[in-house]
């Protein structure tokens, strides 16, 4: 279960790009660059405490009970986050932190 969760995981970050959203795809049809986010991501995972890989694969089966509108659109804010600059991308975490502090 836990090498199935960890090869799913390997593959998340594909199924936020638009390639990835029309379905899974063999290792060997993906692009280098595919390749190479897929195991940087796998070897950070691994390197992740075990409740934090647990929370992840939560997250994870979560993600996959949603419908596929609402996938699509996490698909969409994900990309839309990866094309922030370095800058952008703290304002806006800085910003989602306070939003998320204020609502509990």
């Amino acid at each position: 279960m836990r090498r199935r969760a960890a090869l799913l995981l390997l593959l998340l970050p594909l199924v936020a790009t638009p390639a990835g959203a029309q379905g899974w795809r063999a290792w060997d049809q993906l692009s280098p660059e595919e390749q190479r986010r897929a195991w940087d991501n796998f070897q950070r995972y691994q390197q992740l405490p075990e409740q934090r890989q647990r929370m992840i694969e939560r997250r994870y089966q979560q993600f996959q009970t949603l419908p596929p509108q609402e996938q699509k659109r996490l698909r969409q804010n994900y990309e839309a986050y990866r094309g922030l600059d370095p800058g952008a991308r703290r304002e806006f975490t800085e910003k989602y932190r306070r939003w998320k502090s204020d609502r509990h």
